[in-house]
């Protein structure tokens, strides 16, 4: 079927600036799942510090046996592994029984909407301590 000139352009006349439309429909939608997709990977990310974090007191609060220096130990690797990434940053290191060590390293990752509270992110590591035992 075959339209003449004049229904063409009418046609064409009909639909201008439905796109326009379309846009501002679609356009806060996608905003919306942009700005959600990067601040689920900000919290990822602040995660994984807070993991790496919280690995590495561990280790230091197994091998030494002293809290106050695993808990420095995590929070100069967080300021070096997670600036930027990881805020507010606390490690608790703490012994479970006469064995284990607890490690609980806990910040905010960084936000990007001015009005939402930062997300918090937590870490736990329990890992024995090590014993050196001389040969007899």
């Amino acid at each position: 079927m075959k339209f003449s000139g004049r229904e063409q352009a009418r046609r064409r006349r009909d639909e201008r600036g439905a796109s326009s439309i379309e846009l501002v429909l679609y356009m806060p939608i996608l905003m919306l799942a942009i700005f959600l997709t990067i601040q689920l990977s900000l919290i990822y990310l602040g995660n994984q510090a807070a993991s790496a974090a919280a690995r590495e007191t561990a280790r230091v609060a197994r091998t030494t046996l002293d809290a106050g220096q695993a808990e420095a130990a995590g929070i100069a690797y967080t300021a070096k592994i997670g600036k930027g990434i990881l805020e507010d940053v606390r490690v608790v290191v703490s012994p479970v029984g006469t064995e284990q060590v607890r490690v609980e390293v806990t910040g905010h990752a960084q936000k990007i909407t001015p009005f939402v509270d930062p997300p918090t992110v937590t870490q736990v590591v329990q890992a024995p301590l090590e014993e050196f035992r001389a040969d007899d």
